[in-house]
């Protein structure tokens, strides 16, 4: 599951994943865009959120921290700066679809285990999220960087039809999405992300929580074929749903003067 629905189930290694991902992004971000940025401290507390404690294994010393014993988060977060120039991407992978994973294979195995990983543009290095108990466990894996960078236009538009046709076909099926869950409040994106990053991962954060607390239920489905059509349809949102909140997060905004990609 990527939204964890209910705020009391103890930690949500998605959402971890993908606070990590854009407070790494603000801090290499910021010098190039003339933002200030949080401090260590601000940010790795922003990313632990409401969960009990974050901390950092590097048995590799792939970053440079103690592989002796577990590292502080601010401190991991400051080892990594100067060891990734260029960005962090937020991958969700799932069974059938590695999301950008390249390996090694003991990467992508923990990286679908705990539903997404954290890597370095050009450092060979992931974080993986473990939770233990009412804690994350990042666990610092060597990683093949990923191959270009998702395009959040593309991935936008692509939701956007995909969206169209699940509603077209439920509508012919003549069963419905489901009731609308409380929502879990998607987290805000720091600076230099703009506006328009933030609502593209407001309304696929919201969108994901609808279908997954859909798929729960039959929708009114009055026969077996009608409940395997409308579980393939909602689920067939999961991917473009999770595509949008990893470019959202990935790609660098637009910055005056530079051309950046977006």
């Amino acid at each position: 599951m990527l939204v964890t629905v209910a705020p009391d189930t103890g930690p949500d290694p998605v959402g971890a994943a993908l606070r990590l991902t854009v407070h790494l992004n603000a801090l290499t971000w910021a010098p190039a865009h003339g933002t200030a940025a949080a401090s260590l401290d601000v940010a790795a507390r922003t990313v632990a959120g409401r969960d009990s404690t974050h901390h950092v294994v590097d048995t590799d010393s792939l970053l440079g921290l103690s592989p002796w014993h577990a590292n502080d988060l601010a401190d991991a977060l400051a080892a990594a700066l100067p060891h990734e120039p260029e960005g962090w991407v937020l991958v969700l992978p799932r069974p059938g679809h590695l999301a950008g994973l390249r390996g090694p294979v003991a990467t992508n195995t923990a990286a679908l285990d705990a539903g997404a990983a954290v890597l370095a543009r050009t450092a060979e290095v992931a974080w993986v999220p473990v939770v233990v108990g009412p804690t994350v466990q990042w666990m610092l894996h060597p990683a093949t960087p990923p191959l270009g960078l998702p395009d959040p236009t593309e991935a936008e538009r692509s939701l956007t039809e995909a969206l169209l046709s699940a509603t077209r076909a439920l509508t012919d099926l003549d069963v419905s999405g489901g009731s609308r869950p409380d929502l879990v409040s998607p987290p805000r994106l720091p600076k230099p992300y703009d506006v328009r990053r933030q609502r593209a991962l407001d309304r696929a954060w919201h969108l994901h929580q609808v279908v997954t607390v859909a798929l729960d239920d039959d929708g009114g489905a009055l026969s077996s074929y009608e409940t395997l059509q409308r579980r393939q349809h909602l689920s067939g949102l999961l991917g473009p749903v999770h595509d949008v909140i990893s470019a959202t997060c990935s790609a660098p905004p637009r910055r005056s003067g530079a051309t950046m990609g977006s």
